[in-house]
């Protein structure tokens, strides 16, 4: 599911995912040189069941509740 959010970044960031983006088409990922199986190797490695989707779901699930909790 693409994710879609427009923040303000400090001019450091800009240049620096300007560098990342420079030559790609809009369609190519913009950052190309990890895939989803190296980040759960990766993470895997500080803990046995731990992957990018469960971190992905653990954090919608803390920000949602505090979300709830703040309204």
């Amino acid at each position: 599911m693409r994710y879609l959010n427009t923040v303000d970044v400090l001019p450091i960031v800009h240049r620096r995912l300007s560098e990342f983006i420079k030559g790609k088409d809009p369609s190519e990922d913009i950052f190309d040189k990890i895939s989803a199986s190296r980040l759960n190797e990766y993470l895997k490695e500080s803990m046995e069941d731990l992957s990018a989707k469960v971190f992905r779901t653990y954090n919608a699930s803390i920000t949602l509740q505090q979300e709830l909790n703040a309204g």
